[in-house]
């Protein structure tokens, strides 16, 4: 019921519904003349709740009609549209290069191949094929060539998820820089278990990882040759939140998720030491304009 209402409203919107709440984000992004605004037209969306057709129409028509109807009536004229699919249907929903500015990702865990402790393990695929629980990467065959030179798969490890990577390159070939807007660490250990107190050690490799996915050069899962992703990925949002007491973060006994679930960490980089210098490194080696203190 939640993915046809979804999907109507999505229709709706495409034929010129729910613009009231658009007004709204007219009037304070036009009263912000300097400032820039990325906006996701929705996020994360997918074509179990956005597309009402194979073709996926009324998800494009909407997204057009979102940016078509905020284009028109901006005085400011300092709005980016954001695509922002989930990972692996960005190339079947894409609204076209016309409407969009940017294209969003979100990395938490297994965008990075990182483990995610939910009561027990859910890895990025199924070990021991697709997936290296010793090394915490993915593994994924890419087209090489054999000892003669004909094409041949050619099975290695990532850390990056392979439909990341191919986002990065879809948006490289379309010409659009990509944002990874939500990023943020996830709950890598389980509690009283094996793995408690290493919340240092994978803090600082899920950091070293976010920053090699911005540098990336090396092969696509499924696809030919080396790739150069490099300065692609060029504005990040981290989620800087203790996660433990809920989406606000506040000790207050309002909302918070259960110890060993999937959102039970401190997401907060100043409890990760390594992680932190990490991260504060990469910011400065990537280029951005945002640095440490």
């Amino acid at each position: 019921m939640k993915a046809a209402r979804s999907r109507a409203v999505t229709s709706e919107i495409a034929a010129g519904g729910h613009t009231a709440s658009l007004n709204r984000l007219l009037a304070f992004t036009n009263a912000h003349p300097t400032a820039r605004f990325k906006l996701r037209l929705d996020y994360e969306v997918s074509s179990h709740y956005h597309c009402a057709d194979t073709a996926c129409s009324s998800y494009k028509n909407a997204f057009n009609r979102l940016a078509s109807y905020l284009d028109n009536r901006s005085t400011a004229h300092n709005l980016d549209f954001v695509f922002h699919p989930v990972r692996g249907e960005f190339e079947a929903m894409y609204p076209g290069d016309a409407a969009v500015d940017w294209m969003g990702v979100s990395v938490f865990a297994h965008e990075l191949c990182m483990p995610i402790h939910d009561r027990g393990y859910l890895y990025n695929g199924t070990p021991p094929q697709n997936y290296d629980v010793a090394s915490l990467q993915c593994r994924n065959a890419y087209i090489g060539t054999d000892a003669h030179g004909n094409p041949a798969a050619v099975w290695r490890n990532f850390d990056h998820d392979g439909n990341v990577l191919k986002l990065v390159k879809f948006a490289k070939d379309h010409g659009k820089p990509v944002v990874l807007s939500e990023a943020g660490m996830m709950n890598f250990t389980a509690d009283a278990g094996s793995t408690d107190g290493l919340e240092q050690q994978r803090g600082a490799e899920w950091t070293r990882r976010l920053f090699s996915l911005m540098n990336y050069r090396g092969p696509i899962p499924n696809l030919p040759g080396t790739h150069d992703l490099r300065g692609v990925i060029r504005s990040v949002v981290y989620i800087n939140l203790d996660f433990r007491y809920g989406w606000d973060g506040v000790n207050d006994g309002s909302f918070d998720f259960a110890p060993d679930t999937t959102w039970f960490v401190d997401g907060r980089l100043s409890r990760y030491g390594a992680a932190k210098t990490s991260f504060c490194q990469g910011l400065a080696s990537v280029g951005f304009t945002a640095r440490c203190r």
